[in-house]
């Protein structure tokens, strides 16, 4: 039997999974239509905020979006392994962008009482995010 995981090897599954996370949960926003959905939660927002702009978003250029963060996330998985300071400070901001992303989508669906696109995946983006980010913390790897 091997020896457990490293801290850092901990880090970059992690990191991974979470990438592999956003992934399913991209494909779940684009199957349900997110981007239609964001006239109405803009809107939302923007009776409390009145500065806070209601918009759409194209059906493409969402999904070049999502398809760069998702390549981001994946293509840095080796340096997250290698300990790279600028790529475990990147774990650390996709870890909170997720945690928000995860958050948002659930407040949402308690706010309209039902289903909103993008809502099933995220407690996934909300723990991983969690336990990625308690990860970096207790290694101190955000600070090297």
């Amino acid at each position: 039997m091997g020896s457990p995981p490293t801290a850092l090897q901990r880090v970059a599954r992690l990191y991974l999974l979470l990438g592999l996370a956003q992934a399913a949960h991209s494909i779940e926003e684009m199957r349900t239509h997110l981007y239609e959905f964001f006239w109405t939660m803009t809107g939302v927002l923007h009776s409390y905020f009145p500065g806070f702009p209601q918009f759409r978003w194209d059906p493409d250029t969402f999904a070049v979006v999502n398809m760069a963060l998702i390549a981001v996330l994946l293509g840095t998985v080796t340096f997250v392994a290698e300990g790279r300071g600028w790529a475990l400070r990147l774990a650390g901001v996709a870890a909170v962008v997720e945690i928000l992303n995860g958050t948002a989508h659930l407040a949402a669906a308690l706010y309209f009482g039902s289903y909103i696109p993008g809502a099933a995946s995220a407690p996934l983006l909300l723990i991983l995010g969690i336990v990625l980010l308690r990860e970096l913390r207790g290694t101190s790897a955000l600070f090297r």
